[in-house]
Formats: structure tokens, sequence, C-alpha cells
């Protein structure tokens, strides 16, 4: 056994390693319709080279033919599984028919292998989805095409039944085994080289499992379950069915032989009528001997002892013609007058019955007569013996059972181990079961089941029959009935899984598509799956929901928009919109187009005193009401302490300190800040993060005034914001903005950037600051065409006249 377990793993392992380097080699490559082929063909070649080098095992030949096309049909394509079940098919037949080899399991090696490429694309199309399967399922695949392949040898031989169950006990396990251990190990090795190897043991999320997993595993279950119950109720009931027809042809035979027994012993005519017979053929038969020993002149006394002892007799003599003794051996006296009639020629032989149970039996030669005498008794057993014996050919148990009549010392008197004489233990064991009773022991080499019967004169009566042959009908029904429900069950579950998957899983999945559609956003979407009563109510189920919300969502954007709306007026109301102020020594201008209805951004310009105005410009990080409602704290902290008469650097440090205060969602703000007096033209700015401003001195050009930047406000506490002065002459212009302007994006996600803003500013630079800010609006608007606005849009220019 370990010879062969050692070849069908070598011959497993090489299919193994030959899958795993195609693999390799179309792993990353379109599997064509000519790889396709090749595929199909090598994999045949290798399930006829699998025939040519069976394993002989028991007389039989293994092998593991059918992964062949198995693995080319599972993990490569089911087109390749076909060629190679074919080829690998006919070729078995023909190798079985025209040259011998597995003649007499021809047909259903040839059926199992060709069926077996088409079961792999059955499979592979229908419920793995041309996908490779898993190792659990892989070694379920090759093992049931092996469990096909045992089941047809049965089918096929029904008329030589016990030599096909011979096969199968010697074929099944081995060739179940490594067919379905070589699929396995082949899937689990591409599972390992794609990373993609999950321990099957380990049981997945429910959120994350597919349905035809679950459904799957848990069918399987079910099935085997049922089977397992079924295959053990079977089994019960078939082994004591064996037991049963056992014990009946046991004790049938037991009963028949012990009466047997008694009939011959108590038939005594019979037995002096048979002794009288057995007495005169012993007479004829030293007669004779003696005849071709040259006559009586040719013998003496030791030849007649050696009769004497050989056919148990009392006594011999040789008596010559006119009666007087020749020669004599023996216990018992002689009389020759006994046999006048031999002596007067009237017959040639006799018996007579003599006193004290003695035969006394003569026959006439030439030389004389011989003369012999027997006990009855004696002769009487012999004879009882011998037509029991001859009785007791006529009784079988069973095929290979036995029946024998035994002395307590052991000796066997009678029946098919006649002659012979029991074992010390085995005689043991027999004699310590009461008669009736029915015991299995090892007996004449033989584990078997017995039963013993006592006749009343103390002879034993022994029927047996091998175990072997009381449960080999169970066994060769039960194997076969293992095989056709294993399957079965298969068929069952293939085809719910089939089922299953057309009707519940194909459904569910078309469901999913269109709510997957939904919940991004399309609740145009129409869930339309109306193969069932169930699913079309789900379908109308999931399209009055949608329909619901849209409306739910219509009736709250409607409400939201208003919200909005009332948000945008107030913000923007928050905002200076005056530009027309009575004074003539500098010209203001400010916009803002914030991505949503509400901003982060704001700009702000005041005055602090008659001749020292404020400009503002920041940007909170985010967008939309939490921004907005950010921007309004900024905006009312920066301006409260600028009205308070603070510099720059000090309202910036005191507006961060109150911004962290209750900043749990963490936001914080840019600003640029500057104040200037108007008389003199001295502006003292800080930059808290914001962008750089552009500065335009008379008859100049527009250039980014790098100002040090400090941390934004809000990021952490106690910060201060470097302060700078910046002194404007009678015609130069101020341009701040948010990083919305140069962050810009078009449909081809380029951004605007701020060399572009620099430019339109300097085209622009002649223009007043009403007509210079809603122009670059207008230029970012065309630079963006159909891309959507991310970030709110800020600007504020400021010319100086003095």
């Amino acid at each position: 056994m370990i010879v062969m377990i050692l070849k069908m793993s070598a011959a497993t392992a090489l299919y193994v390693l030959l899958t795993v380097l195609i693999w390799k080699h179309f792993k990353d490559k379109t599997i064509g319709p000519a790889a396709r082929a090749g595929i199909g063909v090598f994999y045949g070649l290798c399930s006829v080279l699998s025939t040519h080098i069976a394993i002989d095992y028991g007389h039989m030949l293994l092998n593991v033919r059918d992964i062949g096309p198995l693995a080319a049909g599972l993990i490569f394509d089911p087109l390749s599984g076909v060629i190679a079940g074919l080829i690998g098919g006919i070729e078995r037949y023909i190798a079985g028919t025209w040259w011998g080899i597995g003649s007499y399991t021809r047909i259903a090696c040839s059926v199992s292998t060709c069926l077996a490429g088409f079961f792999a694309m059955f499979m592979s199309i229908h419920i793995f989805k041309r996908k490779r399967p898993d190792a659990p399922y892989a070694f379920f695949m090759g093992a049931v095409m092996e469990v096909f392949h045992m089941y047809v040898i049965l089918i096929t031989h029904r008329s030589d039944m016990k030599m096909a169950y011979y096969v199968v006990r010697i074929c099944s396990v081995p060739m179940i085994l490594f067919t379905g251990l070589g699929l396995a190990v082949s899937a689990a090795a591409l599972e390992i080289m794609n990373k993609e190897w999950r321990n099957p043991l380990k049981s997945l999320p429910k959120e994350i499992t597919p349905l035809t997993r679950r459904f799957s595993k848990g069918l399987f279950s079910a099935i085997s379950i049922l089977f397992l119950i079924n295959f053990a109720f079977l089994y019960m009931i078939k082994t004591q069915t064996a037991v049963q027809k056992a014990r009946e042809m046991i004790g049938g035979s037991a009963a028949a032989v012990k009466g047997t027994y008694l009939d011959i012993k108590n038939a005594e005519s019979g037995a002096a009528r048979y002794s009288e017979r057995q007495a005169l053929s012993y007479v004829q038969a030293i007669n004779k001997t003696i005849e071709q020993a040259g006559g009586f002149r040719n013998v003496n006394s030791d030849f007649l002892e050696e009769m004497r002892q050989y056919f148990n007799l009392q006594a011999v003599c040789l008596l010559s013609n006119s009666g007087g003794l020749v020669y004599f051996a023996g216990d018992v006296a002689v009389s020759p007058e006994i046999f006048s009639e031999l002596t007067n020629g009237e017959r040639d032989a006799t018996t007579l019955l003599m006193r004290n149970g003695l035969y006394a039996a003569g026959a006439k030669s030439d030389d004389g007569i011989l003369q012999i005498v027997v006990n009855f008794s004696d002769l009487q057993e012999s004879v009882n013996l011998a037509e029991l014996n001859n009785s007791l050919s006529h009784f079988e148990v069973g095929e290979d059972g036995s029946l024998d009549i035994f002395r307590d010392s052991g000796q066997i008197i009678a029946g098919t181990h006649s002659g012979s004489v029991l074992a010390a233990d085995e005689l043991s064991a027999v004699l310590s079961h009461e008669p009736g009773t029915f015991f299995n022991m090892t007996i004449f080499g033989r584990e078997s089941m017995c039963l013993r019967e006592r006749t009343e004169d103390g002879v034993t009566v022994l029927a047996l029959m091998p175990l072997e042959e009381v449960y080999s009908d169970r066994d060769m029904t039960i194997l076969e009935d293992a095989m056709s429900d294993i399957l079965l069950l298969t068929v069952v579950f293939v085809t719910i899984s089939f089922l299953a998957e057309k009707i519940v899983v194909n459904d569910l999945t078309k469901v999913n598509t269109s709510l997957s559609k939904i919940t991004k956003g399309n609740l145009n979407e129409t869930v339309d799956v109306r193969n069932s009563m169930e699913f079309a109510a789900l379908s109308d189920g999931i399209n009055k929901t949608v329909d619901a919300l849209k409306g739910y969502i219509e009736d709250a954007k409607k409400r939201i928009e208003q919200e909005l709306e009332f948000a945008r007026l107030i913000q923007a109301s928050a905002l200076p919109r005056n530009f027309n102020l009575p004074r003539n020594d500098f010209e203001i201008f400010a916009m803002m187009a914030p991505a949503k209805e509400v901003g982060g951004d704001f700009y702000d310009f005041f005055f602090i005193d008659a001749d020292r105005l404020a400009l503002v410009i920041a940007d909170v990080s985010g967008k939309g009401i939490p921004a907005s409602l950010f921007m309004m704290r900024s905006k009312t902290a920066v301006r409260s302490f600028a009205e308070s008469g603070l510099g720059p650097a000090e309202i910036c440090f005191k507006a961060n300190n109150t911004l962290c205060e209750g900043n749990d969602a963490e936001m914080f703000v840019t600003v640029w800040i500057g104040i200037i007096d108007l008389r003199t033209g001295l502006m003292k700015c800080a930059n808290a993060g914001h962008e750089y401003p552009a500065l335009m001195r008379v008859n100049g050009r527009f250039e980014y005034f790098k100002d040090k930047h400090s941390m934004p406000l809000a990021a952490m506490e106690n910060t201060r914001t470097r302060e700078y002065e910046l002194q404007l002459d009678p015609g130069d212009k101020l341009f701040v903005f948010t990083d919305g302007i140069p962050e810009a994006i078009n449909e081809q996600v380029e951004e605007y950037g701020p060399d572009r803003l620099l430019r339109k500013l300097n085209e622009l630079r002649g223009a007043t600051m009403s007509e210079m800010l809603p122009a670059i609006r207008e230029d970012i608007s065309d630079f963006a065409g159909k891309a959507e606005q991310f970030d709110d849009i800020t600007m504020l220019g400021f010319v100086y006249k003095g």
C-alpha cells in the first residue's frame, strides 16, 4: 500500500506542477481559440499517459486520468476540458479493446473521462461563472467524478457483480482521494500565486459573504447530513438483514445435520445391513491382496497382522481347503466349521453374525479359505460416520461456510474438516458458548459467525459462515446505494444551486445594481425585476419608496433653498455694498461669489475714525453653512477689535484667541488687514496666512507684494501676527483676493493660477475698480467653462487718491 500511495502521490503532484506552470505562462495573457485547443490537447495527452503508466495495486490498475479534463475545464477554459475529455476517453476505450489495457473497465473508464470534460464545462459556465473554484469545491468536483466512475463499473457488470465489487473496492478509495486532492491542491496553489488564498475553515463576516456562498454552504451541509443519516439507516437495515439471513441459513443447516446424525444413529437395522456389506467388502479386499501377492504361500502371520490393524479387525486367519489352519492373527478364536458352504464350494464369499456382537466373513480362493472377524459396534460406528459424511456432503452453508461434527476431545468425526482436530483454544472457545446460540469467533483461520448444537450422546454440531460472506451482499448493495445517493445528491445540489442562481441571485443582483445607482444619487433609476411575484412586489416597493423620497427631497430642497436664500441675503447684507462714499481721496470696490448659496469668504471696509480706513479680506476653511457661520463670527471679532483702535497685529492676536474658544469643529480663517491713514497714505498691515496682495504703483504695473505670512486665525491660541507698513502714493492701486481665484479650474482640470490673474490685472490697470473686478470675474468664468465652481471667489480693490 505504501508503494501505491507514493506512486499515486507522484502522479498527482505531476498534474499539479504542470497545471501551475501552464497557469503561470497564461496568467497575464488572453487565452485565444488556438491556446484553448492546445491546452485541451495537452491535458488529453496527459490522460492518455495516465492510462499507459497506471499503477498496479491488488491486481488492479489505478490512475488519476480524470484530473486532465477536469483541470483543463475548471481552471483554464470549458472548451479545453471537453477536448481533453474526448481525447482521454476515446483513447482509453481503444487501449482497453485492442491492447487489453484494463479491458474489464474500458467502458466505465472511457465514459467517465469523456463526461469529465462536459461536467467541467457545465460547472465552469453555469455554477462558477468561468471563475476558478476554490480548493474545497475543486476536491468535491474530483471526488464526485470518480464516484461516478466507480458507479458505472457496477452498473455495466450486473452479471458479474462479485468481480465488479472487487474492482470497485480496490480502486475507489485511492482514485477518489487522489483525483480530489489533485484538483484541490492545484486550486490552492493558484490562489496562493495570485494572493487570493483564504482559509476555508475561517468564515467571512456575514456582511461581506456572497449569498451564493452561504446558500451553497448551507445546502451542502444539509445534503451531507441527509446522506449520512440515510446511509446510517440503510447500513443498519442491511446489516440486520444480512445477519438474519445468515442466521437462518446457518441455523437451518445445523438443525438438518443434527437431525441427520440422530436418524443415522437410530437406524440400527440399516446400519446392520451396511455392516454386513462392509465386512464382506473387507474380506474380498484382503483376499484380492493375497492373490496379487501370489497366494497363501507368499504371506505369513505378520502380513495378516498388518491387514487386521489396517481394517480394524478382531481376527484374520487362512484355512486350507481341507479346513486346516495355515496362518492366524488376532484375539478371537476362529472355527473352521462356520463356513461349510465355502468348503463345499457352494459359495465364494459369505458373512454371518456371531455371538457377543461379532461378524464373521469368509472368502474362497484356490489355496483355501480367508476368514475375518469384525466387531459389530466398531463396524457400526464406521458405517454411521461414512453415511453421515455422505449425508453432510449434500448440505451447504453459503459458498464458503462449513458444517462439522466433533467430540468433546476436539476430534472432528464428520463434516467439512473431517479427520482433523480442533486446536485447544478454538475448542475451548466453542464449548464456552451455550448450545443453540450464535457467536462470532476466529476458527479455521477465518472470522466467522458460528452456531453450536449438541446431540443427546454429547456430540457437537458446529455450523459457521465467514463474516466476509455474511456481509458480502450488504457491502455490495450498500456501496452501490451510497454511490448512487452521492451522485443523486450531487445532481440535486447542482440543480438547486443553478436554480437559485438563476431565479434568486441573478434577480437580486439586478435589484442591487439599480439600488446602487439610486444610492449614488440617480433617483430616476427604476427597479424592474418581475420574474416572480415577490420580486415584482419588491421592485414596486422600491420604486414607490424612491418616488416618495424624491417628493420629500424636492420639498426639502425647496425648503433648504428658501432657507439658504435667506442665509445668503443675510450674509450679503452683512457685507458692505455701498462703494460710493462721499469722499474723493480713495476709490473702493469689492465682490464675493460663493461656491454654494452661502460661503466662508468675506471682505469688509470701515472707518475707524475720520481719517483711518480699515480694509479686511478673509477666507474661512470649508464651505457652505458651517463656513458662513464661522465667517460671521470671524468678521464680527475682527471688526470689533479694529474699531477699538488696535493695530492690525493686535487685532489678529485678540481675534485669534476669541475664535479659538469653542472651536470644536477646528476651523480656521486666513485674514489680511490693512489700516490706512488717508491723510498720509501710510497703511499698517498684517497677513494671517492669506494670499499675497497685488500692488500697482502710479503709472506702473501690478505686482505681488510678498509680505510675511503668519499663522491663520483660530489655528492655535496665543499666536502673534507680524505687522508691516506700506506707503501708498496718490494713484497707487491695491488688489486683495482669496484663493478661489488662482485655484479655479476648467474642464481640463487646469488652474487659473496667480500668473494669469496678474496678467489680467495689468490688462485692466487703467480701468476703475468697479470695472476691473467684474471683468476679472468674467474672465474666470470664461476660463472655467462648464466646470463647477468649487471655492468661493472674493476680491477687493482699492485706489489711493490722496
